[in-house]
């Protein structure tokens, strides 16, 4: 999409007519604005969004009493006291549609009537009035082409950086975006727009089991990929908390080694056994609840649950038989004696089928009492076998160890009381104490979050392959064909899709983003690769030494500059030819920095870069280095007096300001 003319009629301080060109150069891609605070920039930004979506780019399905409150205040309050009821944006802008660029004018007005706000919306496309139906069609297509999201996404706001950055919503705002440049968001509706169908249709008494086992586990792998994602937040949380508590105990142990003496290292020692007895009973603590709360009902029933793995496999062999009996009917085992033998008695077919039957099916006859399912039938089995091996001798040992190790801290305890009481810094050594106690309470609470949720990766992936193994069996049924089904599957193919496009792409960011952030990093070669998470959207540097370096070295404005690198690289992979509208970014950065960003990146930021700049920001020296790639230039002078602003067709003026000195 290309912006390449946009005009204002009494919108915010614009009153009258008032005219931007947009339209870019060959080898010339920036247009220049340039305004002190308060000239009009912000109105600028916001006149191209509602000109294009109108209610929509506020949220509003449709114009509502809210959306023309919004619209009022941004028309010109001269124009509005002298009832000059014109107030109007016009924009001219082109898109490229199966491979065929369209060259469209898009008016948008307000009238007052009867004190009442109402709007009218045209389309010229090619030069050609577009119809009602048109131009809902157009509407339609522009929100899929370009989103009221996609463009905030393509504005560098210098604020919301400055802000994403400083309260480190890094991870947040890259999975935000990425979701939207990349399309996923789409698949996402799509699969919440499946799963409302399907609920709506959905009947279980007349679903065949598979078919409602299926349902179940896609909403299983729904629910514990929600549950993986919260987890993945918390365990960032615990992480930063633990550093925050590593940094204050080494604080006091610096102050400690310095004053402290000779005690420091005996009593450290202590600590430490302490410490790592204190883990391992833990752990064990943990068995053992595990053994109380899943096996040991099954070893005070064991009785019933060999009962009950026996009744499962000869329902199991009773099914198969069946099956079995139902294939080998007359015709099949002529056709399979014939062709071994040729000829032969005809009362052998059936003396060989009752054979074969008798081998599979149970040796007593029993009735159908649980009807398992796969996955149920292998729970059972897995209980079994449990309960079977050696898990009671495992936990009578467990809890003997507990003993003795209780006994042994209980000792290391007491010649750590008789230690502290008789130093003088007693006071320091119980703050290290405590954050000892707190931090080996986070690792353990950290390292049980790091198995819950790899336990919850092996469900995902023990569901998918189940999910498959289903659907392979549904393969040959005729009731594949159901809406219902046919929707699962879908749902479960664009989750699979999302993931593996989104690792692909990632890849590409990692390597575009890399490769801007050495041209305009300060620190030549001091980032060599930058990986991004396809879960976490976690950002990890990496030096030359393919070591990690800290996020938290970097400073404000080396962070920007890392944030708009990868922004930069996300739009690139995504293919999408959009403007860059650049808004106060600059404002943060040192000269080099600043240098950088207006020398190597700004021309390569696609074909059209919009810059929103006070003078401060790019002063003299600074629009030299974007000069031979500027297409226009334009200034905004807001008068006090008259509350309005004007357009001047330069920036601002530092030629003049030669002169004059």
């Amino acid at each position: 999409m290309i912006i390449n003319e946009i005009q204002l009629t009494n919108i915010g301080a614009y009153r009258g007519s008032n005219s931007f060109d947009f339209r870019p150069e060959k080898g010339r891609n920036v247009i220049l604005i340039g305004g002190e605070n308060g000239a009009g920039k912000t109105t600028l930004l916001n006149a191209i969004k509602l000109g294009l979506f109108g209610s929509y780019g506020y949220g509003f399905k449709t114009e509502n009493a809210e959306y023309y409150k919004r619209v009022q205040s941004m028309l010109n309050h001269g124009a509005k006291r002298t009832g000059e009821n014109n107030f109007r944006i016009k924009l001219e802008f082109s898109l490229v549609d199966d491979f065929e660029k369209i060259d469209y004018i898009l008016y948008r007005y307000w009238k007052f009537t009867n004190q009442s706000l109402k709007e009218s919306f045209e389309l010229i496309a090619n030069g050609k009035h577009l119809s009602e139906y048109e131009k809902d069609l157009f509407q339609s297509k522009l929100k899929e082409v370009m989103p009221p999201q996609l463009l905030d996404l393509c504005l560098f706001d210098g604020e919301e950086i400055a802000r994403i950055v400083n309260k480190d919503l890094l991870s947040e705002y890259l999975n935000n975006l990425s979701r939207v440049v990349f399309n996923l968001d789409l698949f996402e509706k799509l699969e919440d727009d499946l799963e409302s169908y399907s609920n709506q249709s959905l009947d279980f008494e007349k679903m065949e089991s598979l078919e409602k086992e299926l349902y179940t586990l896609n909403q299983r792998e729904k629910e514990l990929r929600a549950k993986i994602v919260a987890a993945i937040e918390k365990e960032k949380v615990l992480t930063s908390t633990r550093e925050k508590l590593n940094d204050d105990y080494q604080r006091l142990k610096y102050d400690f080694e310095n004053y402290g003496g000779l005690v420091k290292s005996e009593r450290e020692n202590i600590i430490k056994d302490m410490n790592l007895i204190e883990v391992s009973r833990k752990q064990n603590m943990e068995k053992i609840k595990d053994f109380a709360s899943n096996l040991l009902p099954f070893y005070l029933s064991n009785n019933l649950l060999s009962e009950t793995r026996e009744q499962i496999q000869n329902e199991e062999s009773m099914q198969l038989s069946k099956q079995l009996n139902l294939k080998l009917n007359e015709g099949n085992m002529n056709d399979l004696l014939t062709s071994v033998f040729g000829t032969y008695e005809s009362h052998k077919g059936n003396l060989l089928k009752e054979k074969l039957l008798n081998l599979v099916k149970p040796e007593d006859k029993i009735h159908q009492i649980h009807g398992a399912s796969f996955s149920e039938s292998s729970l059972i089995e897995n209980a079994y076998l449990k309960v079977s091996g050696n898990s009671k001798e495992e936990c009578l040992g467990i809890i003997e160890e507990n003993r003795s190790k209780l006994i042994q801290q209980q000792e290391l305890r007491e010649k750590l009381t008789i230690n502290d009481n008789t130093n003088e810094f007693s006071d320091m050594i119980q703050q290290m104490e405590n954050i000892q106690q707190t931090t080996i309470k986070l690792d353990q609470e950290i390292q049980e979050h790091e198995a819950q949720l790899q336990e919850w990766k092996n469900d995902v992936e023990s569901i998918i392959s189940a999910i498959n193994k289903i659907q392979t069996s549904l393969k040959d049924n005729n009731k594949t064909k159901s809406s219902f089904l046919e929707s699962q599957k879908i749902i479960t193919l664009s989750r699979r899709f999302r993931e593996i496009q989104l690792k692909k792409k990632l890849q590409q960011v990692q390597f575009e983003a890399t490769s801007m952030l050495k041209r305009i990093f300060r620190k030549h070669n001091y980032v060599s690769s930058i990986y991004i998470d396809p879960e976490s959207y976690d950002v990890i540097l990496l030096d030359t030494q393919k070591e990690k370096i800290e996020k938290s070295t970097l400073s404000a404005g080396e962070k920007e500059i890392l944030l708009i690198s990868i922004i930069w690289a996300i739009f690139k992979c995504s293919g999408r030819k959009v403007p860059f509208i650049f808004d106060t970014l600059l404002g943060r950065l040192d000269k080099t920095h600043k240098a950088a960003v207006l020398s190597e990146f700004i021309p390569n930021s696609g074909r059209q870069a919009i810059i929103l700049s006070t003078d401060s920001e790019i002063d003299q020296q600074h629009y030299t280095l974007i000069e031979m790639v500027v297409a226009k230039e334009y200034m905004l002078d807001f008068n006090v007096e008259k509350q309005e602003t004007r357009i001047l067709d330069r920036y601002f003026p530092f030629k003049q300001m030669e002169l004059v000195k």
